[in-house]
């Protein structure tokens, strides 16, 4: 083999191989995106019903616990139970992509609401409070990973 055969062969060689870690870095790059928005996402999700169920806690609290509308009354403890069934769903999906120390938070926060779902109407506003803490360290936590902190 001459000279202009082994450099033809050296640039065909290291133009393959520019190839191959081009193609694994971007398919490494394109993972950790997924990985990333789908994290986010099920946080927003996660944060939204544990907003959904405070609120709505919140509410029935304010009626009493002799509310003049049984029926609004009916609604919002349905609509605790719904916010709470989706805190568990996306709680499963966020242990799924998240690291231990966010999943751990997203425990905390569902074992708050769950307190907070079975506590009687005079311990709410405690457990409200106990809700908003726990979900600010999910945030915490979340940011940390996500590197927006």
């Amino acid at each position: 083999m001459g000279f202009g055969e082994w450099a033809a062969f050296t640039a065909a060689f290291i133009s393959g191989a520019n190839i191959v870690v081009t193609t694994l870095l971007t398919r490494s790059r394109d993972r950790t995106g997924w990985s990333r928005q789908a994290l986010s996402d099920t946080l927003v999700a996660l944060l939204e019903a544990s907003w959904r169920s405070s609120d709505a806690a919140h509410d029935r609290h304010e009626l009493g616990p002799q509310p003049l509308d049984p029926a609004a009354a009916a609604r919002l403890d349905g609509a605790i139970e719904a916010a709470f069934a989706e805190l568990r769903m996306n709680l499963t999906r966020l242990r799924l992509f998240a690291s231990e120390k966010v999943g751990t938070a997203g425990v905390d926060l569902l074992i708050k609401h769950r307190e907070l779902r079975d506590a009687p109407l005079a311990d709410r506003p405690a457990q409200l409070e106990a809700v908003s803490a726990a979900r600010r360290r999910l945030i915490q936590a979340a940011r940390r990973e996500l590197k927006t902190d």
